[in-house]
């Protein structure tokens, strides 16, 4: 699922459970990143469903692969999530069914979320969002990260870390 984009909304920095350090960060960002962002069809428990915005399917080994750390921190990271509900989770031995709580309230478009003036603008009012807009806005974004990331980064592996975020948000901007 390398189509598309996320609204990575600056508040995730005031999140202390997804700020703990950065292997939180980039699982969170890696879930946010793979969470389907419309319904379609799956796979899970041998039965077919629905997959809902916000959800996603995977597993212990490739969310700890894709991350660079250990299955134990992954699992450790995910529980906490669950606890502090930011997730829910369901699973069985061939995987997980991952929901993102409060998934459309920070990826609807700010025109379902209410935030564009008044819908009564005529059509030469109306703001528009060109590609390139898109793609200066999910730099500057990046670029915030990026700095704040590096200010906390204590050592190489972390360091690796971001690289793979970093590459991840790359594909994803060129998806665009």
């Amino acid at each position: 699922m390398t189509e598309g984009w996320i609204k990575l909304h600056r508040k995730v920095l005031e999140n202390p459970i997804v700020t703990k350090d950065n292997d939180h960060l980039a699982v969170w960002i890696w879930l946010l990143l793979n969470a389907s962002h419309r319904e379609h069809p799956a796979v899970f428990n041998g039965e077919k469903i629905t997959l809902k915005p916000g959800q996603l399917i995977t597993g212990r080994k490739k969310l700890a692969e894709e991350c660079r750390i250990s299955e134990s921190k992954a699992n450790r990271i995910i529980s906490e999530f669950k606890s502090e509900q930011q997730i829910e989770q369901q699973t069985n031995r061939h995987g997980s069914l991952i929901s993102i709580l409060r998934w459309d309230e920070y990826q609807k478009s700010e025109q379902q979320n209410g935030q564009l003036m008044n819908n009564q603008w005529t059509t030469n009012e109306q703001p528009v969002n060109t590609k390139q807009e898109c793609k200066n806005d999910i730099r500057e974004e990046y670029l915030s990260l990026r700095d704040e990331a590096r200010d906390r980064v204590c050592n190489d592996e972390a360091k690796a870390r971001l690289d793979a975020i970093r590459k991840t948000i790359r594909e994803n901007r060129r998806a665009i």
